[in-house]
């Protein structure tokens, strides 16, 4: 499949075991000491059991994790923005054995993977917020995540004997080597991701367009690991989704495969990190829009569009699509940019997710220049029975 670009590092790296070397793996790790996955490391356990964080072969050591936090690299030079990290208590690191391989456990007891000859190290909690998220302020999610956990990471390579398990979006779920199979039997050469883990709206969907007027193919790639509470859930997402290609896109020219990655709210950083996800699925470009994978104030709005220009192509193999804020314009009677719309703000209809939620809750749909009828009704639907849980409890 040499008519697609090339994964992260130069080839895929999957780390999910098979067959008699599985079995053996699975029949050794009984009599292992184990350490209990949460819910955050056990998506990132699947990421690279796929292929997904390649070239990673598992959860970062010392000299790695130092220069990632530094220089978005890692020791070798290639570009990682985001450390891939496994954390433990004091309580686990006084009893540490060293370099004695792990059984790494699903909270139901299934092993899920081993750690091989896994070494400890401490970190520095503040500076791995101040470097990775921008600021060490409790409220980014991301910052409250590293100051809650252990204060010693784990690195090590993993050999990922089981892939933590889904009830939902089954049919949704492939891996990197699966995808780049399909755009390959598609005849698409050069195809565009899509991160999102808001509900598609028309904005996006004008990224889109613009997007697919460039290239071969649309991979849709929602993002389904763990989210702020207050995110809207997968399974609404993923209905809006299917929404929007039923009935607006052209179905032989997307696809719509679930992330199963977590969600860290870095901004910038995850941007890239985000790119390098797709480029492993096989993706020539990537959409990123403004204030990508941000939360809060923390970023600014194209701070996440910058930071791609402190790497040349040879170095990322993905070219990023950047778009500035969509929105529908009353006199153009379309949708438009601040690069393509010369009328004042008043024209422009572009509601923040407090207003759309506001409308929501009062049992109002947003207008169609925000989103699509069929689309409004899913979100009016699941706000509705939202309200009624929330109501009877």
């Amino acid at each position: 499949m040499s008519d697609l670009v090339l994964p992260h590092g130069g080839k895929l790296v999957e780390r999910l075991i098979q067959g008699s070397e599985r079995e053996a793996l699975l029949h050794q790790a009984q009599s292992l000491p184990s350490l209990v996955l949460n819910e955050w490391v056990l998506s990132d356990i699947e990421m690279l059991g796929i292929g997904a964080f390649s070239p990673l072969e598992g959860f970062l050591r010392e000299a790695d994790y130092d220069s990632v936090i530094d220089r978005m690299r890692l020791t070798n030079g290639v570009v990682w923005p985001i450390p891939v990290t496994l954390a433990v208590t004091e309580g686990q690191a006084d009893s540490w054995k060293e370099e004695v391989d792990l059984a790494l456990r699903s909270p139901e007891g299934e092993i899920i993977a081993v750690l091989h000859q896994p070494t400890l190290f401490p970190y520095n909690r503040m500076v791995e917020s101040k470097l990775v998220y921008g600021t060490t302020d409790v409220s980014h999610p991301g910052v409250a995540r590293v100051m809650a956990q252990g204060p010693y990471y784990v690195g090590g390579r993993v050999s990922v004997l089981n892939l933590p398990r889904h009830p939902a979006f089954l049919t949704c779920r492939r891996t990197p080597a699966q995808i780049r199979q399909e755009f390959h039997l598609r005849g698409w050469k050069q195809v565009v991701g899509f991160q999102t883990r808001n509900p598609i709206h028309r904005a996006h969907e004008y990224l889109l367009r613009c997007a697919l007027e460039i290239v071969d193919g649309l991979l849709i790639h929602p993002l389904v690991g763990q989210t702020k509470g207050d995110d809207i859930p997968a399974s609404t997402r993923m209905r809006c989704y299917e929404a929007l290609i039923e009935g607006y896109l052209p179905k032989d020219r997307v696809l719509l495969v679930v992330n199963p990655a977590s969600m860290r709210y870095a901004g910038p950083r995850e941007a890239v990190f985000h790119a390098i996800i797709r480029q492993n699925y096989g993706c020539s470009h990537f959409i990123v829009g403004r204030d990508h994978a941000g939360v809060g104030k923390f970023y600014g709005p194209f701070d996440a569009q910058r930071i791609f220009e402190r790497f040349s192509k040879e170095e990322l193999g993905i070219t990023p699509l950047c778009f500035d804020n969509a929105f529908y314009c009353r006199v153009c009677q379309g949708m438009a940019t601040v690069k393509t719309c010369p009328h004042p703000a008043a024209e422009r209809i572009s509601l923040s997710g407090t207003a759309v939620r506001q409308m929501l809750s009062e049992g109002k749909s947003p207008p169609p220049e925000f989103t699509r009828p069929e689309i409004a009704e899913i979100l009016k639907e699941v706000h509705s029975q939202a309200s009624q849980v929330h109501a009877g409890s």
